[in-house]
């Protein structure tokens, strides 16, 4: 079963990758303004910790922690939960890009769906603990950090969600929204934890005989 979570990460990465890099119309893209969105960050870290975990499962090697698919897990829930709350809808349209689905429905819908499902299913549990939860935190606190520098040493540029928007909101409003936001993303952590609490130990795809079962089985042989 461990090819089968292999295979699904290698396929996770590669259609994030595309989604993010490669349309039909110009091929391969690369525009780093794309990267000031929370969501192409997030999709991209998690295009490349699902390419680090596919490898290292096929190979046999140390994969990526539990507490770094828990922090990738949150961080695409929220890319797609404030995209279904909170933003609005994608213009029609949009070019496809893979699977029938355009860019906006790949790394709005369908990696937040992908990784909550390979959380559930291919990850050990009983490993997070609620400080992680606040750990999370600091990666949305340093990319609003990040978007309000960014506005007042390039005035020109817009900023890249309405919610975070100094210009429009002021910094009282900003510091309301970073609060608000920041205890629905810690609750949104919680809620991860404790569901890690409430699942098997091991992962439900892919788990692997106990090196002691193993030894056992053979002694009895």
């Amino acid at each position: 079963m461990g090819v089968v979570v292999g295979v699904y990460r290698l396929a996770l990465a590669a259609i994030t990758f595309v989604a993010l890099f490669w349309t039909p119309s110009h091929g391969l893209r690369l525009d780093l303004e794309d990267y000031v969105y929370f969501t192409n960050q997030s999709n991209l870290l998690l295009a490349v910790v699902m390419l680090w975990g596919g490898i290292a499962v096929l190979a046999r090697t140390t994969e990526p922690s539990p507490w770094l698919w828990g922090a990738v897990t949150l961080f695409l829930l929220i890319t797609g939960l404030v995209s279904y709350l909170i933003l609005d809808p994608a213009p029609p349209g949009q070019e496809v890009i893979a699977l029938g689905l355009t860019h906006d429905q790949l790394v709005h819908r369908l990696t937040p769906i992908a990784a909550f499902v390979h959380f559930l299913l291919m990850v050990p549990h009983r490993r997070l603990r609620i400080r992680n939860a606040t750990w999370w935190l600091a990666y949305p606190v340093a990319y609003c950090a990040f978007t309000t520098v960014r506005g007042v040493v390039s005035p020109g540029s817009p900023y890249p969600y309405g919610f975070i928007d100094v210009s429009e909101l002021g910094y009282g409003g900003l510091l309301l929204n970073v609060l608000l936001y920041g205890v629905g993303f810690w609750v949104l952590g919680l809620a991860l934890v404790g569901l890690d609490r409430l699942m098997p130990a091991r992962a439900l795809i892919g788990r692997r005989e106990p090196t002691t079962t193993r030894t056992a089985a053979h002694a009895a042989t």
